[in-house]
């Protein structure tokens, strides 16, 4: 005899079950969101103003594809495009050259104080690449350059002994910025390479450049394609340097049109897009390339399970010139450049002998007296504290959600996240004014805000990312054992233990945005000006002692940022970035 009973089956959902769903469900939806309206939302608007033929607000615009077929079809632009292509190869192969060769100095040789050197290489990193350019000029110009007017007055030299305002002026000094780029992209590729490969080679009896050649440089190849292209999505978009040293009469850039269409009458927004969507296109080209050679770069493997130790390279009576090249760099980089903005800013006028020269402080004083000026400098600092604080907070969640929560589309996230590294900062900066151009932020700081954290948000949340990959979860795990909350757990391990990243992280993104002049020209208005903004303002209207001046009161800022991360907050720079 058998006895069943029937038990009642209920399909009612525990109610905690359910919220927690709903939580880790609404969690990547609101940080897409988020994503989507600060990365994705510019983007797309920006194609959308390349086929209008006026802005949002204005009641007779309407859709038409004539700027984007002045742009892609016609000869003048066509021509810019050719040149702008050409120049940023020309810009990659000299970074990488010269990168190449300080990485392998600094890391395979036994070179002295390696610490300072590898710090002076990669310092151009944290400063303006504007204000190198801003010197420069006021070294090598034709007519009043301090180096010509020298050769002249001493040497005896008709005409010109340099002269920067040329297509290969901009070339050499856009290369000279963007060596740290390759220098540190390769010199990581070189201290994580197992050594023994080298050995082997040097006792089969093949000589240092010969092992150089075919085994090192072989080995850290992916790398070197890496920063190559890298520099040159970096080169496409860079406006400061090539607007400084000439604008189009020196070189026609692509970047340099985006800010004439937006700047000069008549005004053309849509021309500006379109010119930025072609931009945008030719940077994406330059991306694919950079991710592919990175993919590859995996293939190789160059640290091993067993602990290796470097052997340097003895240079013996190579060691002087090596000393030597990277003394050049740095004097060619900071040291000239430098002193060429101070020697102008605290001089009544230029004179071919510095000990007799007049100088004064009444040119600073006067800059700092300007409402304008202090108005910048406020704006400056405002922006330059709240947009790292922003991208850091946003850095944090996101990594957070996807390398612990585990959150649902999170591969989705991070390409949306990384995203901006395929758009140059002028570009963004179009896509922002046709975002936000019917908004109440449009024209204060915090349209600037905006674009910034947009901008570097792949910095913070990168460094950020690789260090919560780097923790053992076994740690938090025990954390969860032992009773604590998911928020508690991250706030007492997580975040404590990637602290440091988190740091420079912030660091950093404060550098790029106390120097950033890309975005925030074209979203310049007379109230939310920032420090290099002013700097050309001045430079246009052909003031270039104030500009000069407004270029030290910036590295000063950054300077004083560097400062305190490095003696106060313990961030050593030359591994955050």
């Amino acid at each position: 005899m058998t006895i069943s009973a029937t038990i009642p089956v209920t399909d009612n959902v525990p109610v905690g079950l359910v919220r927690r769903k709903r939580q880790r469900l609404a969690l990547p939806v609101i940080v897409g969101l988020i994503l989507a309206v600060l990365v994705l939302l510019p983007i797309v608007l920006m194609f959308l103003g390349a086929v209008r033929t006026g802005t949002f607000v204005d009641p007779r615009a309407h859709f038409s594809l004539r700027s984007v077929i002045a742009v892609y079809a016609t000869m003048p632009y066509l021509k810019t495009l050719i040149v702008t292509i050409g120049a940023s190869l020309a810009v990659s192969f000299l970074a990488c050259f010269v990168g190449i060769a300080l990485a392998w100095l600094i890391s395979r040789t036994d070179i002295p104080a390696k610490a300072w050197m590898e710090n002076a290489v990669i310092a151009p990193l944290y400063l303006s690449p504007f204000v190198g350019a801003l010197a420069w000029l006021i070294l090598g110009s034709p007519n009043a350059g301090l180096i010509n007017v020298l050769a002249r007055e001493v040497f005896g030299v008709t005409g010109y002994a340099i002269n920067v305002m040329t297509a290969t002026g901009v070339i050499l000094v856009m290369a000279l910025y963007n060596i740290p780029y390759a220098y540190m992209t390769v010199s990581a590729a070189l201290k994580g390479m197992d050594p023994s490969m080298e050995e082997a080679s040097y006792l089969n009896g093949a000589g240092v450049f010969s092992t150089a050649l075919k085994v090192t440089l072989p080995v850290v190849r992916p790398s070197i394609i890496s920063a190559f292209f890298f520099v040159f999505v970096l080169t496409c978009g860079t406006f400061s340097i090539p607007a400084a040293l000439g604008g189009t009469q020196a070189m026609p850039f692509l970047a340099i049109d985006i800010y004439r269409a937006t700047a000069t009458y008549p005004v053309d927004y849509a021309r500006a897009a379109a010119i930025g969507t072609l931009l945008f296109w030719i940077s994406l080209i330059g991306v694919a390339f950079y991710r592919f050679a990175s993919q590859v770069a995996t293939r190789f493997v160059t640290v091993t399970a067993r602990g290796f130790r470097t052997r340097f390279l003895k240079l013996r009576g190579w060691r002087i010139p090596a000393i030597g090249f990277i003394l050049a760099y740095v004097t060619l980089a900071i040291i000239l450049p430098y002193f060429a903005l101070f020697y102008v800013a605290f001089t009544r006028f230029t004179s071919s002998n510095i000990l007799t020269a007049s100088y004064t402080l009444d040119n600073f004083r006067s800059v700092i007296a300007s409402v304008a000026v202090r108005q910048s400098i406020g704006n400056t600092l405002l922006v330059g504290v709240i947009s790292p604080t922003f991208c850091v907070l946003l850095g944090i969640v996101l990594a957070y959600s996807i390398r612990r929560l585990r959150i649902r589309g999170a591969g989705i996230l991070d390409y949306i996240a990384m995203f901006p590294i395929a758009v140059p900062g002028i570009v963004f900066g179009t896509g922002i004014f046709w975002t936000y151009l019917m908004t109440p932020v449009y024209g204060t700081v915090w349209i600037l805000v905006i674009a910034f954290v947009a901008t570097y948000i792949p910095y913070a949340y990168r460094m950020i990312d690789t260090s919560i990959i780097q923790i053992d979860r076994s740690l938090e795990e025990a954390s969860a054992l032992c009773g604590a909350s998911h928020f508690r757990t991250a706030s007492q391990i997580t975040f404590r233990l990637i602290r440091p990243s988190v740091l420079s992280a912030w660091i950093l993104v404060f550098i790029f945005s106390i120097r950033e002049i890309s975005a925030a020209i074209i979203l310049a208005s007379p109230s939310n000006k920032v420090l290099s903004v002013m700097s050309w303002d001045y430079l246009e209207f052909g003031n270039v002692q104030n500009a000069a001046i407004i270029g030290i009161l910036q590295t000063v800022i950054l300077m004083a940022g560097i400062l305190v991360s490095r003696f106060l907050l313990r961030v050593k720079l030359s591994q955050s970035g």
